[in-house]
């Protein structure tokens, strides 16, 4: 029985609107999704956004890193047949740069940018179509909404994108084949244009070279570098220098002939600041859920206001411990409330007390860290940060645990907050398979020998050989201990290991906390493995799923001595609704301005 406290009904409402994005936790693909959108970066904290923020420009061509990468989504969709439904986003471009119409360094570039972060959850079709989202919104456009689920291909598509030098009708035929009117056609050039410019490298009959042809020359689509309407004022006032439209060589000034196409129709619609953003942002998320016929795409992806993150089993220092962390959002220029107390909950899954059925137990973090606001462009735009605050508790493996929750108290005269994933707590799958990090390791091996450090993978073949090691609840004699090994983090969509592999138990190894040793190796040449772990007990599979082996070498922190366990002699877990303030605290924290400085 969890005790509800009443609210206003005005909160009611409140809680009524957020409940309707209905997230519930474990759900590892909108986990990861979330973390590379709203954090700008992977689970082990590997910056994605970083490349691209804020409005950055590349290092030695000073080619708009935002431009590129909106124009690699671009002609990664290209591909799209909206007749028989093949191509869209899916990373095939990886193997059309020879064509001609993708014969530029900036795509070369760009793959490059995104070829170590794709994993198990978030393909890399995803993370071009992130890349673009990020690029407008870093400089200073709309933030267009975020799906997964797109499916990266292994082969080349068809041919796509329309070159400067095709006649209006066969630009329009283009568009059409990939689901766009003439009206869209004029939207998306107008978007697409807003950043960036056309460099000598790649197009040198429309910007000639300069003096020193090692330096590329770039022409930008308008005065200023940041997304705006300013390419369709300045083209309407006539004090435009983009250079698809002045060209001398008019039959190279695609720009012009696709504003002219309507007598100048559409383009004077995007006259309008407003308006500008509001079709670019509508236009340019069409083109990113371009995907293949037969491939489903998430629900929106947006801000959980506090994320569960980094939750494990694990044994660190012979002892069995449970780890896990809290993220909270922090407005920017707001103080961090220093009075806070985080506290989370959990109860046993052995024992008299299973299921909190006698005593809950409960610990306060025991480490806090705050995220660099320039993370991510979406959250910075939202004028928010986030805040980490980290638990690690030892548990008694007699009684384990089975699930947890939160209480968050501001000591400011409100209510406390409690996140107890809408009810049901967040529980902990299994306990019979864990990974442990800390008895773990991996090598780089290059040219047949073993290294503890690598520092260039330019020109060298090299293999990182992981020697894992997990724990089996004692007693359960497993018919079989495995796992799968994923890596997709590397060049040109290859994947670098997809394979199941057997632990053997470790008899050199001594049991701790009721668990017993298991060993197994294997070999991986990408950026970023992941383990699925299973045993087979009885004939169940227990698994441990999606665990980045990125924290292998991470020394483990642990609980302060003392920061101890407290009980509570309720028959049930004591879970409250999140009081009206509260509640509407976290919805002011969605709707802050879009720039808080």
């Amino acid at each position: 029985m969890h005790l509800v406290k009443k609210l206003a009904p005005s909160a009611l409402l409140l809680q009524a609107q957020l409940s309707l994005a209905a997230y519930h936790w474990p759900s590892p693909q909108y986990d990861a999704l979330e973390t590379f959108m709203y954090e700008g970066q992977r689970g082990d904290g590997s910056n994605l956004a970083s490349l691209v923020h804020p409005c950055r420009k590349r290092s030695g061509t000073n080619a708009s890193v935002p431009a590129q990468w909106l124009r690699l989504a671009f002609h990664d969709i290209a591909t799209y047949n909206n007749d028989n439904g093949t191509g869209g986003l899916d990373g095939s471009i990886v193997y059309e740069l020879g064509r001609e119409e993708n014969l530029s360094i900036g795509f070369n570039q760009s793959l490059t940018d995104f070829e170590a972060f794709p994993n198990k959850y978030v393909s890399r079709a995803d993370l071009i179509a992130l890349g673009a989202i990020f690029s407008v919104a870093t400089c200073q456009g709309p933030t267009i909404p975020f799906r997964g689920g797109r499916i990266d291909a292994w082969t080349a598509g068809d041919f796509g994108t329309p070159l400067p030098q095709d006649d209006i009708t066969t630009l329009t035929d283009s568009f059409k084949r990939m689901g766009f009117s003439p009206s869209d056609m004029v939207g998306l050039i107008a978007c697409g244009h807003s950043i960036g410019g056309v460099t000598s490298a790649d197009e040198p009959d429309i910007v000639p070279p300069g003096n020193d042809p090692s330096k590329p020359t770039i022409v930008d689509f308008d005065s200023t570098g940041n997304f705006d309407n300013k390419v369709v004022t300045e083209y309407l006032d006539g004090s435009t220098q983009n250079p698809l439209v002045v060209t001398s060589n008019q039959t190279l000034a695609s720009d012009l002939k696709i504003f002219i196409s309507d007598a100048n129709q559409t383009i004077r619609s995007f006259a309008d600041p407003n308006q500008y953003n509001s079709q670019c942002q509508t236009l340019l998320e069409r083109m990113i859920n371009t995907v293949a016929h037969g491939v489903s795409l998430t629900d929106e992806i947006t801000m959980i206001p506090a994320k569960v993150h980094d939750v494990q089993l694990t044994i660190e220092r012979n002892q069995l411990v449970f780890k896990s962390s809290l993220r909270l959002p922090q407005p920017m220029g707001q103080k961090l409330n220093t009075q806070r107390t985080v506290t989370m909950f959990w109860c046993d899954r052995y024992g008299d007390s299973a299921d909190c059925q006698g005593n809950t137990k409960s610990a306060q973090s025991v480490k806090t860290t705050q995220d660099d606001p320039n993370n991510s462009p979406i959250t910075f735009n939202m004028g928010l940060f986030f805040v980490h605050y980290h638990f690690v508790v030892p548990i008694d493996s007699k009684v384990s645990i089975s699930k947890f929750w939160f209480e968050v108290d501001e000591h400011n005269g409100t209510s406390a907050a409690v996140y107890n994933n809408g009810g049901d707590d967040y529980v902990v799958q299994q306990d019979q398979v864990i990974l442990v990090p800390t008895l773990s390791s991996s090598v780089m091996r290059s040219n047949g020998s073993y290294t503890q450090t690598y520092t260039n993978r330019v020109g060298e073949f090299f293999t990182k050989v992981y020697n894992i090691t997990v724990a089996v609840r004692e007693g359960s004699n497993p018919s079989r201990v495995y796992a799968t090994a994923y890596d997709s983090a590397v060049a040109n969509f290859t994947y670098a290991v997809n394979t199941t592999f057997d632990f053997t138990r470790n008899s050199s190894m001594s049991p701790v906390g009721g668990y017993e040793f298991y060993s197994g190796s294997v070999e991986d040449s990408g950026h970023q493995m992941t383990l699925d772990t299973f045993a087979d007990v009885d004939g169940t599979t227990y698994t441990d799923d999606f665990r980045q082996t990125t924290f292998l070498d991470n020394s483990p922190y642990n609980a302060p001595s003392d920061v101890a366990t407290k009980t509570s002699t309720s028959s049930s877990p004591i879970s409250f609704v999140i009081s009206a303030p509260s509640l509407i605290f976290g919805l002011l924290l969605i709707l802050l301005p879009l720039h808080v400085l």
